[in-house]
């Protein structure tokens, strides 16, 4: 992603703007905006689709049934809450749990990028297929989730999303797994950066699974207002407290 000069000099700055912004119809029917939580310095960053339920009702992320599980995933790693930054891409939950709307998207596009740029993360770790396509939009999340993908100067971590876990145990052993390369992706960030200027970042068609990182093109700031394709069938019944998007 190419990143842009902030009007924010600061996270705090960005959540004050975030709880008060009006930018999108999702304005009218959150209760609480969600700009996102943890370290403003975090070396690894979680992002997520949208709040659900009782993040719109308390307003911090990932605090539902999905939430636990993540904070049990992140003390395998070993991490806590207080070691990573946790967001979404919009910060404002979509009536019934529906996909963001491109404009909506793209409204809350400034506040992520700022986000990033801020707490300038070695590690971006994609929770769901559809938080995965913002930043990969060629990627599957069944192929792609677990892999080291280089974007620019950063590294992209796709993994499921907790509550797809949540309604399908058979991937909690490889959530679990995909969690535990964080230690990995971070050293390939150190790598990327001592090697950059050296052409690294190239497109590498041929990456065999938990081998070689990819080598991505860094997308440009247009990522997250694309159209994402439904790759698998949502099911609107399970988890509602996180958005479930995997």
């Amino acid at each position: 992603m190419s990143e842009q000069q902030s009007p924010w000099s600061s996270v705090d700055q960005i959540a004050n703007q975030v709880l008060s912004c009006t930018k999108c119809v999702l304005a009218e029917t959150r209760t609480q905006a969600v700009p996102g939580a943890g370290s403003s310095s975090a070396a690894v960053m979680f992002i997520g689709e949208g709040p659900g339920k009782n993040e719109d009702e308390q307003g911090l992320p990932f605090i539902g049934r999905a939430g636990k599980l993540l904070d049990s995933l992140l003390e395998q790693v070993p991490l806590l809450r207080d070691d990573v930054y946790i967001t979404n891409v919009v910060k404002c939950r979509p009536p019934g749990n529906r996909d963001p709307e491109p404009d909506e998207v793209a409204a809350c596009l400034p506040y992520l990028q700022a986000q990033i740029e801020l707490i300038d993360p070695r590690v971006i770790v994609t929770l769901g297929r559809h938080s995965m396509l913002r930043f990969y939009p060629q990627g599957k999340i069944s192929n792609d989730h677990g892999r080291i993908i280089n974007i620019g100067k950063r590294v992209l971590l796709p993994v499921y999303h907790p509550a797809a876990a949540l309604r399908n145990p058979r991937l909690n052993e490889t959530l679990k797994q995909d969690m535990k390369r964080i230690p990995e992706a971070v050293r390939e960030s150190l790598l990327l950066n001592a090697n950059a200027g050296n052409g690294r970042n190239r497109v590498q068609s041929a990456v065999q699974k938990d081998s070689s990182p990819i080598l991505a093109d860094e997308p440009d700031t247009t990522f997250l207002t694309g159209s994402s394709d439904n790759e698998e069938p949502e099911d609107s019944s399970g988890e509602q407290d996180q958005m479930t998007l995997f």
